[in-house]
């Protein structure tokens, strides 16, 4: 066995915020001096990887990603809770004999989306006794298509909402040579070290599973002719998903999920909230855009003035009240502050109510737009 790539300039063990995918998969150090590696050092291998696996905010972003991309496309989707124990990609070349499928950049177990598919489709051909062989045949063209077309329905990788917690597990095949040489055998009465039979000696192959980690599925349909179908494609998701579990040993009882609605509201939730946040940034944008266009038309008065009225911290004054504020305080002279009472002259014609040379009031000392016009008419002369 060659020396693994890696394995000359590798640290003893994986850095901080590191892939434990990436370690897992290409980093193994258990080889002793002749390139073997011990049984013990296979069980240690996975024992120290044993671990909660991936980074919750890059989970968490992704995950959000993954749910809004899905709802672009028409689609749903839906987070399902494992039950027990999840094991995908067992049949993997690795040096402890079993593998694990690993997101490439999360660095946790996942569900490919050609599993997600392969799951539905062996749930409608196979399992689903509710349909005759003329619907399953057509269900079977025209949502997972065939040579002549596509299928009507894009399958989603699964992917885990939050880090994942690893465990060390052990399988004890008992078949002794019969994956070996079963296939050469001449005479079985001579050679029953090749055939499987409860009398060989078990051989413990440890490797590694995820623990209850909950993950995103999603469905989208390739056009949106197919959308009213959706739903029926999500049934029988759900039902492979309860009765037939997802991944590796599902024969006693991996992989088996159910709909977590508590946390896949959650998700949408937050989906919605940060949908809601990009939204108003844009309209804040393209306001300010607006506003910024609208200042190269005016005059240089007119552009101080709307600066000053975007920049002032109590937004519940009004724009004549703290303009009129500002002329009181000396913050024009000259001509600038005959420009800024004809602004003001315009404006409060255009409102309702705000130019008012006479007052009919007992005391038109209180009268505010009656006093206010006066003191324009002052500064206009």
């Amino acid at each position: 066995m060659r020396l693994p790539i890696y394995s000359h300039d590798a640290p003893d063990n994986l850095p901080d915020d590191g892939n434990r995918g990436l370690w897992y998969n290409r980093f193994f150090n258990r080889y002793d001096t002749d390139w073997k590696v011990s049984d013990t050092g296979k069980a240690d291998w996975v024992k120290d990887n044993a671990k909660l696996t991936g980074n919750r905010d890059q989970l968490e972003q992704m995950s959000l990603r993954h749910l809004a991309l899905i709802t672009a496309l028409g689609g749903r989707g839906a987070v399902f809770s494992v039950d027990w124990n999840f094991a995908t990609g067992l049949g993997l070349a690795h040096p402890v004999e079993n593998g694990l499928a690993w997101h490439h950049t999360l660095g946790v177990p996942y569900l490919a989306g050609s599993g997600v598919k392969g799951l539905v489709r062996a749930w409608i051909e196979v399992w689903d006794e509710s349909l005759d062989d003329e619907i399953k045949d057509q269900l079977l063209n025209r949502w997972f298509g065939n040579q002549d077309q596509s299928g009507a329905f894009i399958f989603f990788d699964a992917l885990p909402i939050a880090p994942v917690n690893l465990s060390a597990d052990i399988m004890t095949p008992h078949m002794g040579k019969w994956y070996e040489k079963g296939g050469e055998i001449q005479n079985w009465q001579s050679e029953p070290e090749h055939i499987p039979a409860d009398w060989h000696a078990p051989v413990p192959v440890p490797f590694l599973i995820a623990k209850k980690p909950k993950l995103l599925f999603g469905i989208a349909p390739r056009h949106s002719e197919y959308a009213a179908e959706l739903n029926s494609v999500f049934d029988a998701l759900k039902s492979a998903l309860e009765w037939l579990g997802a991944g590796a040993k599902t024969a006693v009882g991996y992989g088996v999920m159910q709909e977590d609605l508590t946390a896949e509201n959650r998700l949408h939730e937050a989906m919605v909230a940060i949908e809601q946040r990009r939204c108003a940034e844009i309209d804040a944008a393209q306001k300010e855009s607006a506003r910024q266009a609208a200042l190269k038309t005016m005059t240089p008065i007119e552009r101080e003035i709307a600066e000053l009225l975007n920049a002032r911290k109590d937004k519940s004054q009004t724009d004549i009240t703290y303009l009129i504020g500002l002329v009181k305080n000396d913050r024009w002279y000259r001509e600038d502050k005959l420009l800024a009472a004809q602004y003001l002259e315009r404006e409060m014609k255009i409102q309702k109510g705000q130019w008012k040379p006479d007052s009919k009031a007992k005391k038109p000392e209180r009268d505010r737009e009656y006093q206010n016009t006066l003191l324009v008419m002052q500064w206009l002369g």
